[in-house]
């Protein structure tokens, strides 16, 4: 009986993934896997993917289409991964998304945390002292985990917002 009711909740957890991975709610898609095991994994597979929209659009990986053969590719790609036509790469400005951000209180205090942030090799945004931000990410959750994981292995502390940073 255990064994069953493991497998029945691991293919709901499934089910709750793939459905977040193709723009649907996953724990509206959760609660189906668990009614219906099989046949919502089913279900959500023969559905087609939902474009993200509103904030998910904004802090979206910055793709376009590759002129060559229109499959998706970053949006600063030279070559395309699909096909290898060579692009023209395009600089993104601006990004929207969740950070963890630090506020030093001295000058020398901020360059070292944007020494230490450098060496860490995480995406960091030093435009607006003394403020400096770790991120953007797609979802709070990866900003705290980000958080957590600088304060605990690093000593920084800060907080998590929702901010637009240039690149």
């Amino acid at each position: 009986m255990g064994i069953e009711l493991l497998l029945w909740v691991m293919l709901a957890g499934i089910t709750a993934y793939s459905a977040s991975q193709r723009g649907r709610p996953g724990p509206r898609w959760f609660a189906i896997g668990l009614c219906f095991p099989a046949a919502g994994l089913i279900a959500l597979l023969l559905m087609q993917r939902l474009p993200k929209t509103g904030i998910d659009a904004l802090v979206h990986e910055d793709l376009r289409p590759c002129p060559a053969c229109a499959k998706a590719i970053a949006a600063a790609a030279s070559r395309c991964r699909h096909c290898a036509a060579s692009v023209a790469p395009i600089a993104v400005k601006q990004r929207s998304g969740w950070v963890a951000r630090f506020t030093p209180a001295t000058d020398e205090e901020y360059q070292r945390m944007a020494a230490q942030l450098a060496q860490i090799d995480i995406p960091t945004v030093l435009d607006e002292p003394p403020h400096l931000y770790a991120g953007p990410c797609e979802e709070k959750g990866e900003a705290q985990n980000l958080l957590r994981y600088l304060k605990t292995d690093h000593g920084l502390t800060g907080l998590v917002t929702w901010r637009t940073v240039e690149r």
